[in-house]
């Protein structure tokens, strides 16, 4: 008769362990990549244009980039982004929000991550943003934390969007810009 109690503790601790996986999922860092094509350039070039990008975009590139190996064709940098929300409601979590980027360089492409968010509110600060869809699942003021947090995972989204668009761009204007 033993065998069904070992059965039964195996099953929940199975489910148990399920449960803990899931909720380590939840809790990865939030991330966002894009490989961006850059046909007929060579790794080099386009090492050179996203320097520049970098550059302009920044308004110092010394203070945002940490490592730029060209060889390896890698950039690594830190930035910030400021985040104001637009609800009176979210005031409290103004701030900013820094971040790191990568860009990984290869001949033809490269690949843009933005990882490690951490935010910084003038009331109340987030700290890491994570995958999970709730940053308090209780107390009181549980609804306003988490339209707070959802707020600032989409501002990071349009963020990300934005610099994946921007980096593009100048990487394919600078190719029409040669021949000058």
């Amino acid at each position: 008769m033993k065998t069904p109690k070992i059965k039964l503790k195996f099953l929940i601790a199975l489910f148990l362990l399920n449960g803990v996986i899931n909720e380590l999922k939840a809790q990865e860092n939030l991330s966002f990549t894009k490989i961006i094509q850059a046909d007929s350039m060579s790794k080099t070039d386009l090492f050179i244009n996203i320097n520049d990008w970098f550059a302009s975009v920044y308004n110092t590139s010394n203070d945002v980039i940490q490592m730029a190996d060209k060889d390896a064709g890698i950039i690594i940098g830190n930035g910030v982004l400021f985040y104001k929300p637009k609800r009176l409601d979210l005031k409290s979590y103004g701030g900013h929000i820094e971040y790191t980027i990568k860009v990984y360089i290869r001949d033809n492409k490269f690949k843009v991550e933005m990882t490690n968010f951490r935010h910084f509110g003038s009331g109340y600060s987030f700290g890491n943003i994570t995958t999970a869809e709730m940053h308090k699942t209780t107390g009181l003021s549980k609804n306003d934390y988490n339209r707070g947090w959802n707020d600032v995972k989409t501002k990071i989204e349009a963020y990300c969007t934005e610099i994946f668009v921007s980096l593009e761009n100048s990487v394919k204007n600078t190719n029409k810009n040669e021949n000058w």
